[in-house]
């Protein structure tokens, strides 16, 4: 697999990865926000039992008698309703913290959505770029192997030529070989012929260091 196209798929399954993050991220949105909506709505319920508590504790100074129970089951309700409020306070503060960072993560993450998209588009301009330049390479690739296959043939001709070059050649050494053994025999049997009319015609005279191995220098017969 060429590199453009590993890396191609890399960023796209990274892409798919924070893409899918994303999607998580807002559905716990989501959830976090109903539940700060049902919180509201418990809040809201307490306060109208604030209101009630409120009312009765007001019926029960009328009648000293009743009140003071009353009164002690009203202060515990109140005190029971206190606590839960500050509770759903800080509730409410926590989840208003976790919604802001969410919201950041999730700017964050379109953010990065809208780079990698970009960085996604030139690569895919570069990958096209890169696949006119194979196409080009292609072509001139197939333009070489024409001139290969041409150049092979005429190789395979020559070497046919040469061949039989060599085989002409081959006999024409043998046929000078046997030429040159042919002039040699020949000037071998002139030269005994000469040494043969020099003693009949020279009776006695000494011709032992004469052959075709010697030649004569100042005038002396020396060998070659």
């Amino acid at each position: 697999m060429p590199f453009y196209l590993g890396a191609f798929l890399a960023v796209a399954l990274e892409w798919r990865a924070q893409a899918r993050n994303a999607v998580l991220q807002a559905q716990t949105l989501q959830a976090l926000e109903t539940r700060v909506t049902a919180l509201e709505e418990e809040k809201k319920t307490l306060g109208c039992q604030n209101e009630a508590y409120q009312t009765s504790l007001k019926q029960a100074q009328e009648s000293k008698a009743e009140a003071e129970g009353q009164l002690a089951e009203a202060l515990e309700l109140q005190t029971d309703f206190y606590a839960r409020e500050v509770a759903l306070k800080v509730q409410v503060t926590s989840l208003q913290n976790i919604v802001e960072a969410y919201e950041k993560v999730q700017k964050d993450l379109k953010a990065r959505c809208c780079e990698e998209t970009g960085a996604m588009e030139r690569m895919e301009g570069e990958m096209a770029s890169q696949t006119q330049a194979m196409d080009l390479l292609r072509a001139d690739y197939d333009k070489l192997q024409i001139e290969v296959n041409r150049l092979r043939v005429e190789k395979e001709a020559l070497e046919k030529q040469v061949a039989s070059g060599d085989t002409i050649i081959g006999e024409l050494e043998k046929d000078k070989k046997t030429l040159i053994q042919e002039m040699a025999g020949t000037f071998e049997e002139g030269f005994q012929e000469a040494l043969a009319q020099a003693v009949c015609t020279n009776p006695g005279i000494d011709i032992s260091s004469c052959d075709s191995t010697h030649h004569i220098v100042d005038g002396k017969v020396v060998p070659l």
